[in-house]
């Protein structure tokens, strides 16, 4: 079995994505690319992921398609979870195959992402359709520095006047407010 990386990833909701770009841009941070992203969320036949804590996504990111496992999570202050992910040719087949084998499609989701570098991490500001806009930083890490990075994180959105982090993901703040219902 081949070794995942852990996604290390904090998530806040802002109201001024003007203002947080602005600071993200003071402190440093480089401009790196904006793309739009569907995401096509599943559960196998005999299981319910929101339960077990997993996600298995089908992800389209301006025409490039990609299929990801990510394990439960890690701890409970972050989202930081193991990641599997694999490049697939055709997104739309791949859903086909997994709805002849009776996965669910639990949502989908559709975003406006930019994306920007400091340092090693890696800042998303996004528009979710229907949901809002978000910040998440992340990183990758191994085991051995998983607490270094994730104290680096909290420091970075600290220094951008973001104390106030979610936890969930962008299906379950959907499920939770009602804009999707839960299957």
């Amino acid at each position: 079995m081949g070794k995942a990386e852990i996604e290390v990833e904090v998530k806040a909701e802002i109201t001024n994505i003007l203002l947080i770009k602005e600071k993200i841009l003071r402190q440093g941070a480089q401009f790196q690319e904006t793309k739009y992203q569907h995401d096509i969320l599943l559960d196998p036949p005999q299981a319910d992921f929101s339960k077990t804590d997993q996600v298995l996504r089908i992800r389209n990111s301006n025409g490039n398609w990609k299929l990801d496992y990510k394990s439960p999570r890690l701890d409970t202050e972050t989202k930081s979870r193991r990641e599997y992910s694999l490049k697939i040719e055709d997104g739309h087949q791949l859903k086909d195959i997994f709805s002849w084998m009776n996965f669910k499609i639990v949502g989908e989701i559709e975003k406006h992402c930019e994306t920007y570098s400091y340092k090693e991490l890696k800042i998303h500001l996004d528009s979710v359709t229907r949901l809002g806009t978000f910040i998440e930083v992340e990183v990758m890490a191994e085991e051995t520095n998983f607490s270094q990075m994730k104290e680096e994180i909290f420091a970075f959105l600290t220094e951008l006047g973001i104390t106030n982090t979610i936890k969930k993901d962008y299906l379950e703040l959907m499920w939770e407010r009602g804009i999707i219902q839960k299957q």
